[in-house]
């Protein structure tokens, strides 16, 4: 299996655009020793073709672009990305999806139903996208209480026998010193 963090900022990308914290304000300045860096997103794969795209943050067509393997270049009209997985609603984790509607076909979503709700009502990404190539969801269990697994047809098998476990995600907020 081959994991890519295509982007590991926050919201807004590094340096963020309002910004005067001394890390921002001294990539400006060019005073610290620091990289731009992409709003987070990875992409996942098992065979080097068929890529799923964990979140689709606002950056993804730099994040393509700068990642020559999600543009395999099999065809004309084509894209490494097979489907994408939305950990949330986020406007950050999912807006990138606006910038992939012009796939070829109905875009693979995976997401459990409180997210593919909101992608529908809170920020209705599904009926935007629905006047384009549209989006095929495929709902995931909230949780691994139920024994339930989450099947992905390109990705079977990649984890020789080792075992993704699904849960609640601890978050904790940064304090500012």
């Amino acid at each position: 299996m081959k994991i890519k963090v295509l982007g590991s900022s926050a919201g807004g990308g590094f340096p963020q655009w309002k910004c005067n914290f001394p890390n921002c304000d001294g990539f400006r300045r060019g005073t610290i020793d620091a990289r731009r860096r992409t709003q987070s997103s990875l992409a996942v794969t098992t065979n080097s073709a068929d890529w799923l795209l964990v979140n689709a943050s606002p950056d993804i067509l730099a994040q393509i672009a700068s990642n020559t393997e999600l543009q395999p270049a099999r065809a004309v009209r084509d894209s490494g990305i097979a489907a994408i997985l939305a950990m949330d609603a986020q406007i950050d984790h999912v807006s990138g999806l606006l910038m992939l509607r012009e796939h070829h076909g109905p875009l693979p979503l995976y997401a459990t139903a409180p997210v593919w709700q909101d992608l529908r009502s809170g920020f209705p990404i599904g009926p935007i996208l629905s006047s384009y190539c549209g989006i095929e969801h495929r709902q995931i269990p909230a949780d691994g209480g139920d024994g339930a697994t989450l099947e992905i047809p390109f990705l079977t098998g990649a984890c020789d026998g080792r075992d993704v476990q699904r849960g609640p995600a601890a978050h904790r907020r940064h304090a500012l010193d």
